[in-house]
């Protein structure tokens, strides 16, 4: 069984272990409260990238569904372009395969002749041959009234086809500055996207550690709850002992008491009150007799 003195210097050493602990376990604390703090400022910037992130995607799709829309407006200008491109070629070939006078002149010839048959004695011959080159003139005014169309027609083509180049040209040039406006959001999603990653690492590593330093506190925890528990049964102890000690002083005290009480009685003189209360205590227990006996 352990000495009083041994227990004192037990009880010391929970005490200071207790201190050791707690100041440890102060200074985790601390230090998760600082990591909780800096995970809660990482999570608030995690949380911007992701709504930076949101963002460009939705101007990304958004230019996406723009530059859809730009090329199938160039694909129908690119369609009419070329139907334009097609007629002009039609009408090119027209006017270059027709060779003969102007239609004012074929005109003029025309009306010179139905004069001469209106207005001249003719045989029958000489009219047949009138009215024959009259028909043959009035076709060939057919035909140049047509080229003379072509021709007008062929000058709206030309402007046409000149708008529709400036057209296909814008279309192009908004198409490529938006795909250029895309390229670059790309680059940024994917530049957003490490920053997140790297923020997650950080945040996971974080997590970890402020898991490890709480197993360590919890571990503390239960070293001082032990060191709590030994310290109220190391004080018991040193209590029963103290006890004990007291009791074991109080007994001695009571058989010299006794012991006295007998020798007054022996010489008779009168005993005390607490004398003769120790002289009934001793006689009550033998042991405490035997032992007052052989002291």
């Amino acid at each position: 069984m352990s000495t009083l003195s041994e227990l004192e210097m037990r009880l010391n050493k929970v005490d200071e272990e207790l201190i050791k602990l707690r100041e440890e376990r102060k200074t985790l604390v601390e230090k998760v409260k600082k990591l909780r703090q800096e995970r809660r400022e990482l999570i608030d910037a995690k949380r911007q990238e992701l709504g930076r992130l949101k963002s460009l995607r939705e101007e990304r799709k958004k230019l996406v569904e723009e530059v859809r829309t730009l090329r199938e407006e160039r694909r129908k200008v690119k369609e009419q372009l070329n139907n334009v491109v097609s007629e002009l070629k039609n009408l090119r070939e027209l006017v270059r395969n027709f060779r003969g006078p102007s239609a004012a002149v074929v005109r003029r010839r025309i009306e010179q002749l139905e004069w001469k048959l209106q207005t001249s004695v003719l045989t029958r011959e000489q009219e047949e041959e009138l009215v024959r080159e009259i028909a043959r003139l009035e076709e060939q005014l057919e035909r140049l009234m047509k080229v003379e169309e072509a021709k007008k027609r062929m000058l709206e083509l030309r402007a046409e086809l000149a708008r529709l180049r400036i057209l296909l040209k814008d279309y192009s040039e908004a198409i490529a500055i938006k795909s250029k406006k895309i390229d670059e959001i790309d680059r940024a999603i994917e530049n957003v996207r490490t920053v997140i990653e790297t923020l997650n690492n950080k945040i996971e590593r974080m997590e970890q550690e402020i898991s490890e330093i709480s197993n360590k506190i919890t571990e503390i925890d239960n070293k001082i709850q032990n060191l709590k528990e030994e310290r109220r049964n190391i004080i018991a102890t040193m209590k029963t002992a103290q006890k004990r000690k007291w009791d074991q002083k109080g007994e001695i005290l009571v058989m010299e008491l006794a012991r006295k009480a007998r020798e007054k009685m022996e010489r008779g003189e009168p005993l005390t009150f607490e004398e003769l209360q120790a002289l009934m205590m001793v006689s009550g227990d033998g042991n405490k007799e035997n032992t007052g006996g052989g002291s």
